[in-house]
């Protein structure tokens, strides 16, 4: 486990190291499988998107039923970091996610504009109910409802992952071509990605990555320790609950293929 001198960020970083290697590993080897030559359509990577996108559409869901619409309230630049300022742990953690929220991470919208348009192009690989995407984000919700400090651990992995990973991603689908997405040469822009490839596009995203570390070092320093050994046990519930998720694409996929 992470030292507890350190802040948040390298506890994270540490505790997640051997399981977000394993799961980098397998969905890494899984992309060139969704992508010509060897598919002919963007069914494969429409599936494995949907379930993933379940987790965004997830914590973002249950993150704003907490903070309430961001254009109620203006965005926090900064936050106090004297945590005997706040009249409650609620507050406090309150507080705490309003500042890590930044329009530009967020994925809601983009997701069910690029999932419109992946079922558009082939409806014939649908999400289901019964599987450990679903179940995934209904586990997120209850957990979150009952301990709201854990959306830290969500809020850092997986705009990290968009972060870290989203670049290698945004080539290896470029690769694939336009019409492969069905959009034209025109419209396939490297800088500004159209549905169905918006999610992966963060709008000048050094900056927005900058911003958002600063802003979680910043909170962490108004967590409780109790808060934070638990936000470092959800980083590992989150790990294993994807590596389940993409195990669990394999079987469905293999099922479907017509040469098993």
């Amino acid at each position: 486990m992470a030292k507890a001198d350190l802040d948040l960020v390298s506890r994270i970083r540490a505790t997640i190291k051997e399981p977000h290697g394993v799961v980098n590993h397998l969905n890494t080897a899984r992309i060139p499988l969704c992508l010509p030559p060897q598919a002919n359509t963007s069914g494969l990577y429409t599936l494995g998107f949907s379930r993933y996108a379940q987790i965004y559409l997830g914590f973002e869901e249950v993150w704003h039923s907490i903070i309430g619409d961001y254009e109620d309230w203006s965005t926090a630049t900064e936050i106090d970091d004297d945590p005997t300022i706040f009249s409650s742990d609620e507050e406090r953690v309150k507080a705490i996610l309003r500042f890590l929220y930044m329009p530009e991470l967020y994925r809601t919208r983009r997701l069910e504009s690029d999932l419109a348009a992946l079922n558009s192009l082939d409806s014939g690989f649908g999400l289901g109910d019964d599987n450990a995407a679903t179940e995934f984000r209904q586990y997120i919700k209850q957990r979150i409802s009952e301990n709201a400090h854990l959306l830290v651990a969500y809020i850092w992995i997986m705009y990290q992952a968009l972060f870290n990973g989203g670049r290698f991603i945004r080539g290896q689908l470029l690769k694939a071509g336009p019409e492969f997405w069905g959009l034209s040469p025109k419209e396939m822009d490297p800088t500004n990605f159209p549905s169905p490839l918006s999610f992966w596009c963060v709008e000048d995203d050094d900056a927005v990555r900058m911003e958002f570390k600063r802003r979680v070092l910043k909170a962490d320093k108004i967590l409780t320790e109790t808060e934070r050994r638990e936000i470092l046990d959800e980083a590992l519930e989150i790990f294993r609950r994807c590596r389940l998720l993409t195990l669990q694409l394999d079987e469905q996929t293999t099922a479907l293929d017509p040469r098993t």
